[in-house]
């Protein structure tokens, strides 16, 4: 499936020097060089400092590699080499100063740049057998590390303590997060991307925890809202629309479905429920060895579910300064239906 990606577009030169594509075209875990891929032969450009280390990984492949800096300048010269004066790049990977140094030095070198944003994403979508198998291997350890913090959660911790516990039962999975972890308490929880505090998780309390980890370089992605001693009715009924909401989308989502109507369907609910304006982010979004990747499952998306893509349903319902509720789990789109991933208690 990946060697597609040199097939589509009508170009003589591919580079690539965002790591986690370089990953997904390689497997490749480390990073810090680049890779080039000219009339179907491939390079790994690199400096001096990871050159053994390049060695030992692409040496007994159909690779040629380059130790030599700057990059820019070895990969126009084997473009040169190659009788090649152009070169596909996606700035949407690319860091800026790469991006400056290319495009300003390209020039003098007579090489025509094209820049096309996700070079790999429609590729990316689908996930191939050992994708899966690796993105259900870390939704599961992420759902038994929810379950053990939902075990532990007591007045008196703090947000950073239930973080960093977090961040020691992925290490002892051997893990490492997919993404910061949130941790957000009381009024923290109505803000979605809260950044894990010191403030101390009270009696009769609500607890908002979203995790992820990465396995073998594949994200998983999950959220639940807990409650801690007695639960306002308030509370309760924000919790069971948000979760009626997102039982709508899981019930029917499947491949061929227009990726917009899972926006839509959860949003109706939360519309009719009241709440129509503290729905404030998309339902959803795709995810492999990024924590976010296409699709967007927002209203305006275009395109369908397809078969073996993954992505997170996450509806939730944000009261300003007061509490929040997101509920999230991560799917796998079948052809008749949905396999959820995450298997955390609610």
């Amino acid at each position: 499936m990946k060697e597609k990606i040199f097939n589509i577009y009508q170009t003589s030169g591919i580079l690539f020097t965002n790591s986690k594509e370089i990953f997904y075209l390689t497997g490749a875990e480390f990073d810090g060089f680049w890779f080039l891929v000219v009339k179907g032969a491939k390079y790994v450009i690199c400096p001096k400092m990871i050159e053994n280390q390049v060695n030992d990984y692409f040496g007994k492949q159909n690779v040629k590699i380059y130790a030599e800096t700057p990059l820019y300048k070895t990969v126009a010269e084997i473009l040169e080499q190659n009788k090649t004066d152009s070169l596909l790049i996606d700035p949407k990977y690319m860091n800026a100063l790469d991006f400056i140094l290319i495009d300003e030095n390209f020039k003098r070198y007579k090489i025509n740049l094209i820049k096309k944003i996700g070079i790999l994403d429609e590729i990316r979508l689908i996930k191939s057998t050992i994708e899966m198998e690796n993105i259900k291997i870390s939704c599961q350890i992420a759902s038994k590390v929810c379950d053990k913090i939902k075990s532990e959660i007591k007045a008196g911790l703090s947000e950073l303590d239930i973080h960093y516990r977090v961040l020691d039962l992925f290490a002892q999975s051997r893990v490492t997060e997919s993404f910061t972890p949130i941790i957000a308490s009381g009024p923290n929880s109505a803000n979605p991307h809260h950044k894990s505090s010191n403030r101390k998780i009270s009696e009769n309390d609500i607890i908002m925890i979203d995790i992820g980890c990465l396995y073998n370089g594949y994200c998983s992605d999950l959220t639940r809202t807990y409650f801690l001693g007695k639960i306002k009715d308030e509370h309760r009924n924000v919790w069971d629309i948000v979760k009626k909401s997102q039982n709508a989308v899981l019930k029917e989502i499947k491949s061929g479905l227009l990726v917009s109507w899972a926006d839509k369907t959860a949003r109706n609910i939360i519309a009719a429920s009241g709440y129509e304006d503290k729905f404030i982010h998309t339902a959803g979004h795709g995810l492999g060895i990024e924590i976010h990747e296409m699709p967007s499952l927002a209203s305006n998306a275009e395109g369908v579910f397809l078969t073996h893509a993954v992505v997170t349903v996450e509806p939730g319902i944000y009261i300003e300064r007061e509490f929040g509720v997101r509920i999230e789990d991560t799917i796998l789109i079948k052809e008749n239906g949905c396999e959820v991933l995450t298997l955390a208690a609610y």
